[in-house]
């Protein structure tokens, strides 16, 4: 048997696996699930949540990650390469632990006398920011690694500035990288349980996002309104999904014709 359809039979195989997973929950959703999901105010209130604090950390992990990609993307010493190493801790390490963690930091005497962060909204933000920042600094170093400096320099040479020459060259053409890291990152953000519930404490109607939403309402036997916001979560995540794609494909499209 040919390597080719070695490897069609496992990727088939894989997608049904995923596939059914993922409707296996429709079945315990409708129309009617949905609107009772939308009345409930507790619900709405973890939306409402888990975007303001995924916006906010997805904002931070801009200001920060995309610089810190740039660095990493333009050095290779023994030092950039020790910290991208780091960078890769909150996604190999289980987020639980990740909010550990950020409990004993913030728990330091001089870090709590400055703010109390833990169950607060700040708090979730940081254990957030924590988990995610990784993706927009993957993104944008391997965004950035794609643009050789010369087109930098050739710029300067026609008279713009540094900033100027920067941002017309290296940052335009890695923008459509830097912006799926950032939408990564804001899923991920959107998506975050464990340091979250372990920094912000998961109280309703205060620190509590769409995930730990979810696993109340399972806890408390509510199964069907559960599933129901999983399987919406889940769309969001699939669209986000499906525009990087797209977003990926037209890039490269524009770059092979020139």
């Amino acid at each position: 048997m040919k390597l080719s359809s070695v490897s069609r039979i496992i990727v088939v195989i894989l997608a049904f696996f995923f596939g059914a997973i993922l409707i296996s929950g429709l079945f315990y959703t409708g129309f009617r699930s949905i609107n009772d999901l939308f009345q409930d105010s507790g619900f709405l209130q973890a939306v409402v949540f888990s975007l303001q604090t995924s916006l906010v950390a997805t904002a931070f992990a801009f200001i920060l990650g995309v610089p810190s990609g740039f660095f990493l993307a333009r050095n290779n010493t023994l030092v950039s390469r020790f910290m991208d190493v780091l960078f890769d801790i909150p996604i190999v390490i289980p987020p639980l632990i990740v909010g550990v963690l950020l409990v004993t930091f913030f728990n330091i005497p001089i870090i709590r006398n400055f703010y109390s962060f833990i169950f607060t909204a700040p708090g979730a933000i940081a254990a957030q920011f924590f988990i995610a920042v990784p993706f927009t600094i993957k993104s944008s170093k391997n965004a950035f690694e794609l643009v050789p400096p010369i087109y930098e320099r050739i710029a300067m040479t026609l008279g713009a500035k540094p900033v100027k020459s920067f941002f017309d060259t290296t940052y335009k053409i890695a923008f459509p990288g830097i912006l799926s890291g950032l939408i990564l990152t804001w899923l991920r953000c959107i998506g975050e349980f464990g340091a979250t519930l372990m920094v912000g404490g998961g109280i309703p109607g205060k620190t509590e996002n769409i995930p730990i939403n979810v696993y109340l309402q399972m806890i408390s036997g509510d199964h069907e309104k559960g599933v129901t916001a999983g399987i919406l979560t889940i769309g969001l995540a699939l669209a986000c999904i499906l525009f990087i794609n797209v977003l990926f494909l037209k890039n490269r499209n524009r770059i092979s014709h020139g």
